[in-house]
């Protein structure tokens, strides 16, 4: 119990100790489960020096206090012991404040509850508590085994390793192994996310490792998914894709039976890669309209990031994406880094355009005619929250319903940040796009339709090769600006276009089911009139069932 090292991580956190010991001291017992805690036990006084509990809180134990100390013979209770009473509690740092310490030994004790990190201390005589910034890497050693100069030289080393990376954390523990009579004789990793502990146990006598899991069970886990569960039930924008659409599907199907072809959108966009359906190419897009979009560079996958010299911050989004798709802002090279490492599929780096307003423009023309028009416009609220100087990012989230339902997503993506502290008048943005998927609110901006509007989408969709019906995700600075057509483009989507208008909260879902069976109308007839203008044939049924399996497959790799 003599180096400690407290990581942050997107998910959460890791804690490593490194456990040093006299030779003679009898070897501990691996980790196991004992009521609500997860701990290596030592053989000789049954208490241990590192445990993690069932909500996710994370005790570590380390000799001494400031300086070096003179031992007794005898102290009332082992440190061990009482680590695992002050974790067991249900406020540890309350109760480290108000047990009796007298005639123990000094120690210093780590203690990572509820999104915090607190430094507490006892020298024998008085008691010392520090809370610590949880969004900085931390490093203690024992002060017993280190003096003050090798403390400065252990952080140094600390602060030049690779601190984000599990891999390199472990070795630099392995690094600072001590041998001789006192030597290291275990390395103990926990890693905490928001749904469970990892515990993994290096025992360096017998050259052996096991690791050990331990289920978070949080009562707020527990009334969190029935009120997402309510949410979701009584406000229809939020039902799955399938149950919306299913009851529709019938006029699908007739309008395949009327062209004879069950996959005809193919022929709705001809310059675009199954009419812009599935698959098709976001970068092609952006290379006929440069002028009206984001600068945006095309990195393939498996490129090594050194070869990446790019401007933050950025977007991220794979290249084929569709509804939110492994879109991240990139603020950091860091960031950069970890989502290159991860992807699988070719992606953007698109220029983060920070106009404050965002909107859905659903566009179509009739081939051979001068029908042209804009059936739909969404404005787009992107999730944000105002600090108020005492809560946290996730307390502020969590009390509005809308962006409640991101939680878990935002947890698994940046625990680290929901645990953030907002600074009175502060707004914070979660999710800076305009996803609905990502707790944007959508706001039916229909009635505010323009014929200048209409003619600067038009003068803008027309050079795109092949574009007749699709939405344009733009941002904009006012709406005059926008119906001049000064905005950014930063996404055209092609046949599998939503009229996402219907998901402003005020409408009901009959309302929806109208506006879908209304733009399937247009779709077919776009369809059909390109499909006769043109020449063109629609999809095969085989080559449209072949470009489903290939885009599943696709998206989970790019989900992987």
């Amino acid at each position: 119990m003599c180096t400690v090292t407290y990581i942050p991580a997107k998910e959460g956190f890791y804690l490593t100790s490194n456990r040093d010991e006299h030779q003679n001291r009898g070897t501990a017992i691996s980790p196991a489960t004992y009521g609500n805690l997860l701990y290596p036990k030592d053989p000789d006084k049954s208490g241990s020096w590192i445990a993690a509990k069932t909500n996710g809180d994370v005790a570590v134990l380390l000799n001494g206090a400031f300086a070096k100390h003179i031992q007794k013979p005898f102290y009332k209770k082992s440190r061990g012991l009482l680590l695992l009473e002050v974790i067991a509690n249900t406020h540890p740092e309350r109760y480290f404040e108000s047990v009796d310490l007298h005639d123990i030994e000094p120690f210093t004790l780590v203690l990572c509850t509820k999104g915090m990190v607190c430094e507490c201390r006892w020298d024998g005589a008085y008691k010392y508590s520090v809370q610590l910034d949880p969004q900085q890497p931390q490093i203690w050693s024992s002060a017993t085994l280190y003096d003050e100069i090798n403390q400065r030289e252990k952080f140094s080393r600390f602060k030049s390793a690779n601190k984000k990376d599990r891999a390199a954390v472990i070795d630099f523990h392995r690094s600072e192994c001590l041998t001789g009579p006192v030597s290291t004789v275990s390395i103990t990793h926990i890693q905490v996310s928001y749904t469970q502990v990892d515990m993994t146990y290096e025992d360096l006598k017998t050259n052996t490792t096991q690791a050990k899991q331990l289920d978070i069970v949080r009562k707020e886990i527990s009334w969190l998914n029935l009120r997402i569960f309510l949410i979701k039930l009584f406000n229809w924008e939020y039902w799955p894709y399938y149950v919306v659409y299913t009851p529709v599907m019938f006029y699908w199907f007739w309008l395949s039976i009327k062209s004879r072809a069950i996959f005809f959108f193919n022929t709705a966009n001809p310059g675009m890669k199954n009419g812009g359906f599935a698959m098709d190419s976001k970068y092609q897009i952006y290379t006929h309209i440069p002028q009206y979009c984001p600068k945006t560079i095309l990195i393939k996958a498996g490129t090594p990031v050194a070869n990446i010299n790019v401007a933050l911050p950025l977007i991220a989004k794979p290249d084929i994406g569709q509804r939110g798709l492994q879109v991240k802002l990139l603020k950091s090279q860091e960031d950069l880094q970890t989502y290159a490492a991860n992807s699988k599929v070719d992606f953007l780096l698109q220029e983060y355009i920070d106009y404050p307003k965002e909107a859905g423009i659903f566009y179509y023309r009739m081939p051979g005619s001068d029908i042209v028009s804009i059936t739909g416009i969404v404005g787009k609220e992107l999730m944000s929250v105002t600090g108020d100087g005492c809560s946290t990012l996730q307390e502020l989230l969590a009390k509005e319903p809308r962006y409640l339902l991101q939680l878990p997503a935002l947890a698994k993506y940046d625990y680290q940040a929901l645990q953030r502290i907002i600074p009175a008048g502060e707004i914070a943005l979660p999710a800076p796009y305009g996803n609905h998927s990502r707790g944007a609110k959508f706001i039916d901006l229909s009635d505010h339709l323009t014929d200048e509007l209409v003619q600067s989408v038009h003068a803008v969709c027309t050079q795109i090769p092949g574009f007749y019906y699709g939405r344009l995700d733009v941002k904009y600075h006012t709406w005059p600006e926008l119906c001049a057509g000064q905005f950014k483009i930063m996404e055209v989507n092609g046949a599998a276009s939503e009229p996402a208008h219907i998901y402003d909260p005020k409408h009901l879902i009959f309302f929806a089911w109208k506006e879908i069976i209304r733009h399937w109308s247009i779709l077919y007839q776009v369809s059909k009139q390109n499909r006769r203008e043109r020449g063109l044939s629609y999809m095969p049924y085989r080559e449209g069932i072949d470009m489903i399996r290939r885009n599943t497959r696709y998206v989970k790799s790019a989900n992987s």
